[in-house]
């Protein structure tokens, strides 16, 4: 069984609605729902309309096929964004470098960007590395 052979396979099994989810099946015409939805059009009637077309589903399972398709696509947030992170009080007689090691951290994708562009103070590191090392 050659290479080109399984991709065609593949492939036909990818044009095929009977294979793939129903998940898969909306998505690809989510920019229409979305469409009828903004218009007014109510969720019951485009699920009638995907139902027509041989999409059948309960309501419910559309609403939360459409919920995680927004939610991947970026259109709602679901949650707040994280705060910003917070610094370490600075001990008295504590060196510079120590308070910036002691920030916690945030998974804010903002601040990993900021992070990933900011330049190291590579004298503080070694300073840090030094230390560090003592038993």
């Amino acid at each position: 069984m050659g290479k080109n052979t399984i991709a065609e396979r593949l492939r036909a099994l990818a044009a095929d609605d009977q294979n793939r989810s129903k998940a898969a099946r909306v998505r690809e015409v989510i920019d229409e729902i979305e469409t009828a939805l903004a218009a007014g059009v109510s969720r019951q009637k485009v699920l009638e309309a995907l139902a027509a077309d041989g999409l059948v589903m309960s309501m419910r399972t559309f609403e939360t096929i459409l919920k995680r398709i927004r939610r991947n696509k970026g259109g709602r947030k679901t949650r707040a964004t994280a705060p910003p992170p917070r610094v370490k009080e600075k001990p008295t007689g504590a060196e510079p470098e120590e308070a910036e090691a002691s920030v916690t951290g945030s998974h804010d994708p903002k601040d990993i960007d900021e992070i990933v562009r900011s330049t190291p103070d590579l004298d503080a590191l070694a300073k840090l590395a030094k230390r560090s090392k003592k038993p």
